[in-house]
């Protein structure tokens, strides 16, 4: 389950592409700094985690003007002479991980404008020729009314207020329905010089908070346990001390080296309270549970999670037998202490010992298969189940997991490198469980897309090589479904033809998204 919360370079590249257009040529740069004047590198210091509260506007693919810094966090290191302060990643949803300097003045930090927080080295215009390099450098800015209405000041500084263990930044001010900003931002250098990226932050608070999450003790023993979260699940260590249950790698996806702590309280229950997590990026990221709803049952099912601030830890039961843990709650890694935002999510987590054995894997399936090839897409899109469990339940080492493709007959498909990019060797004929390559292979055996159609059916089969031993399912066909955007879109409409989305509701022109046709589910991407 692999999340990522912020590409900032893809970020940063839509808002040079965006910000090209608007851009007035011919300025002269009224300095040339350097890839050399980023530090990139923690100053030596005492290091601070602030959690920041504030509001912010971004450049993604589209100028936003309505962000939140909540939940985010800011590094500050305080170095030993008293005097000099160093922020990481000052601009809240700019994560390019350098450092500005500041200098206490009384109650009060100033941060010179003008210090480089990004750089770019290989930049073209809209004719793809290259352009001077050029960075990204702190600086006032101010908005009066439309994104291209602005006034940028590189020559001052920033202020922040010291107040107790809060750090609050002076002078700014928003009016997000007029579009009227003032505050701290991220303006072009060279001859972009004084140019806004976009990206501005305003009303920021920062309040200091323990980022260090769980230590566990230093002689605690642990076992490799399995969590499964439906027919998904990773593998996690469990140590026992007294009373205290410690549990690392809970976060697969964001923080697999930080632990969870929770206590029994009875012989048959353990109680995890919200804690720290650790952060990520920018993120302060904690572990809780949350209510759940079972919704959509008509098209499989899936679970809703409830914030419930009554009651923000998770309950497990535990079974001295099995040595195993059940929940009928959901354990979330979250980045808020008040709601559910950006998360890592797992809906009745299980957790069992594990060891490895041989074991004949769980059934798979064949979802859906739409064969586009004969449109202009020209691929056949597969929709697949692969269960990382055996046929009792239990998980499966995912690596040693692997499924096979049957069209037609008995003979199986092979993947080759002309047509499946990034693919390790030639001729492959059974798939690993965890390979993808982003484009035509999708992670964790979601799916694939294959290069021709035509053929009456497909077939699925898994593999598992555990405990020395290879056992494989019984191979399950399906037959594909012939669909095209053209047929779709220029059908009759009777109730034969007629397309819905997934709520029932009737879709007159279809465009990308998963629908349904005479009773069957089809994906247009």
């Amino acid at each position: 389950m692999k999340k990522h919360l912020l590409l900032i370079l893809a970020c940063l590249l839509a808002t040079v592409t965006y910000a090209q257009q608007l851009r007035v040529p011919k300025l002269t740069p009224l300095k040339a700094p350097t890839k050399a004047d980023l530090v990139t590198e923690q100053p030596a210091g005492e290091l601070r985690v602030y959690k920041r509260t504030g509001g912010a506007t971004m450049a993604s693919l589209f100028f936003e003007n309505d962000r939140r810094q909540d939940g985010m966090v800011a590094q500050v290191v305080y170095a030993a002479d008293g005097k000099t302060v160093w922020f990481k990643n000052i601009i809240s949803h700019a994560a390019t991980g350098t450092w500005v300097k500041g200098t206490i003045e009384g109650d009060e930090i100033h941060v010179p404008y003008g210090q480089l927080v990004y750089w770019f080295d290989n930049p073209v215009d809209e004719d793809n020729k290259p352009i001077q390099a050029y960075g990204m450098q702190l600086a006032e800015v101010t908005v009066n009314g439309a994104i291209t209405n602005y006034t940028s000041d590189n020559k001052g500084y920033a202020t922040f207020a010291i107040q107790g263990d809060s750090l609050v930044l002076q002078g700014t001010s928003a009016d997000i329905g007029e579009n009227q900003f003032k505050g701290l931002g991220l303006t072009y250098t060279n001859q972009f010089d004084g140019e806004w990226s976009y990206y501005l932050d305003f009303e920021t608070v920062y309040e200091q908070v323990d980022a260090n999450g769980v230590t566990p003790p230093a002689d605690l023993k642990v076992e490799q346990y399995a969590m499964t979260n439906g027919i998904y699940g990773h593998f996690v260590k469990v140590g026992f001390d007294g009373q205290d249950v410690y549990m690392q790698g809970i976060s697969e996806s964001y923080l697999p080296d930080s632990w969870m702590k929770g206590t029994f309280v009875s012989d048959t229950k353990v109680y995890f309270p919200l804690q720290v997590a650790g952060f990520y990026s920018t993120y302060l990221l904690y572990y809780c549970g949350t209510d759940l709803e079972f919704v959509n049952p008509n098209y499989g099912g899936t679970y809703r999670y409830r914030w419930n601030a009554e009651e923000t830890g998770i309950t497990f039961d535990y079974d001295p037998e099995t040595r195993s843990f059940t929940t009928d709650r959901g354990l979330v890694c979250n980045n808020s202490l008040d709601s559910l935002d950006r998360y890592e999510r797992f809906a009745k987590p299980i957790l069992r010992p594990w060891v490895e054995k041989a074991a004949k894997p769980a059934d798979p399936a064949i979802l859906e298969c739409n064969d586009r090839f004969f449109d202009a897409y020209g691929i056949t899109t597969v929709s697949v189940s692969i269960p990382c469990q055996d046929e009792d339940g239990n998980y499966l080492n995912p690596q040693k997991l692997f499924y096979r493709i049957y069209l037609d007959d008995d003979e199986d498909f092979l993947f080759y490198q002309d047509e499946y990019v990034n693919l390790p060797i030639d001729g492959v004929d059974e798939m690993p469980y965890l390979y993808s390559n982003g484009r035509s292979i999708f992670p964790n055996s979601y799916g694939f897309y294959l290069y021709q159609g035509g053929f009456e059916r497909i077939g699925i089969q898994s593999v598992y090589y555990g405990g020395d031993d290879r056992q494989e399912t019984d191979i399950f066909y399906t037959v594909p479904v012939s669909v095209g955007v053209e047929s779709v879109q220029s059908s009759q409409s009777t109730v034969q033809s007629e397309v819905y989305d997934l709520s029932g509701r009737r879709v007159a022109k279809p465009t990308k998204g998963l629908y349904i046709q005479n009773g069957k589910k089809y994906l247009i991407k």
